[in-house]
């Protein structure tokens, strides 16, 4: 909320024919203040909360443009005046677009990580629209529509994932997707633990729900064009390449080293025994960390070259954090809500309303 008045300044004084709607699902006290600021803005306020897929189908109805452009309140625009006015061009070759989005605070270690999180993010848009010109998800804090698009599916559903939900519904329905690298938003992310476990969790439930209800459509999507739906899963969880590797590599070759290394030092030193016995406990734990490292390797050479392509920056050491740990954490986190959804049969996210 506290990035909302800057960002109506700078939607106000856009070049583009427009209307702003703004709805607030339940304010905190205050707000009505913030209002009377902006002129020219509607503002649609809930006095009891209703949901954001309920809260952004009623902002729809009070607009008439044929395109929708959904903006979260916690997103930062640059200074430029053509923003919307290059978001419309962008439309007029597709049904949904994904802008480009970065972290706006990273002055902490989450909003660092969450910083690679979200190159991975634009990496995937960006593969799909190159060579797809379809995709299954977009970040929903900021993405265009179509009116007709979105009138056709009957706008948002309610579940924890709308974003998700709507992106692959239009997915499903062969709609036409683009992202745009020219375009470009700022999303403040959390910088605490505590709101960050609490969004994450969320987000891993509502992920788990999504794949409970399209798991078997996407199936049948996928398995047509892995070509392009492999890379972009390996991007959004880099670590899952080590892990399969490491699962379907044999470690006999390993061993057969280590037993060749104890052997050559034998005739040397008086330790063949022990040697023998350390080559045999060790061989999956160093066939593991010569994978990951090779895998860490291959994926920094990845990075590089679409951070330089997407206008991102990259430091090493940081992305070493963000692949061994980050990714790992957050991987962890939607094994238990997979676990929840599927095992426990949980139907919506702790404190959501959907």
């Amino acid at each position: 909320m506290q990035c909302l008045p800057s960002l109506l300044d700078k939607l106000v004084l856009q070049s583009a024919d427009k209307e702003i709607i703004v709805t607030i699902d339940s304010p905190d006290y205050g707000f009505p203040e913030t209002i009377k600021q902006f002129a020219g803005v509607k503002f649609i306020v809930n006095n009891e909360r209703v949901g954001k897929a309920k809260a952004l189908n009623e902002s729809v109805k009070q607009s008439s443009g044929k395109v929708l452009l959904f903006l979260d309140a916690d997103i930062e625009l640059l200074n430029d005046r053509y923003f919307l006015q290059k978001i419309v061009e962008k439309m007029r070759y597709t049904d949904v677009l994904d802008i480009k989005k970065k972290v706006a605070n990273k002055d902490s270690f989450l909003s660092k990580m969450a910083y690679y999180e979200y190159l991975t993010f634009n990496v995937s848009s960006w593969l799909a629209s190159e060579h797809l010109q379809k995709w299954l998800n977009f970040n929903g804090a900021a993405f265009a529509m179509k009116r007709t698009t979105f009138e056709s599916m009957r706008g948002f559903r309610k579940v924890v994932a709308e974003d998700l939900d709507m992106a692959t519904r239009a997915f499903l329905n062969d709609q036409s997707f683009a992202y745009t690298k020219d375009v470009e938003v700022s999303n403040v992310v959390h910088s605490n633990w505590s709101n960050w476990y609490r969004q994450r969790r969320r987000w891993a439930i509502g992920q788990a729900l999504w794949l409970k209800d399209f798991y078997k459509d996407l199936f049948k999507k996928c398995t047509r064009n892995p070509q392009i739906f492999l890379p972009a899963t390996v991007f959004l969880c880099p670590p899952l390449v080590s892990f399969f590797i490491a699962v379907i590599l044999p470690s006999v070759w390993m061993q057969d080293a280590l037993m060749m290394a104890s052997w050559v030092l034998s005739t040397k030193l008086n330790t063949v025994l022990p040697i023998f016995f350390f080559s045999l406990t060790t061989a999956d734990l160093l066939k593991s960390l010569l994978i990951s490292m090779s895998s860490f390797g291959v994926t920094a050479a990845l990075y590089y070259r679409f951070s330089r392509k997407l206008g991102f920056e990259m430091k090493i050491h940081e992305l070493f954090v963000y692949y061994f740990f980050y990714s790992v954490l957050w991987g962890a986190i939607i094994i238990l809500g997979n676990f929840e959804v599927f095992v426990l049969r949980r139907k919506s996210a702790p404190d959501w309303k959907t």
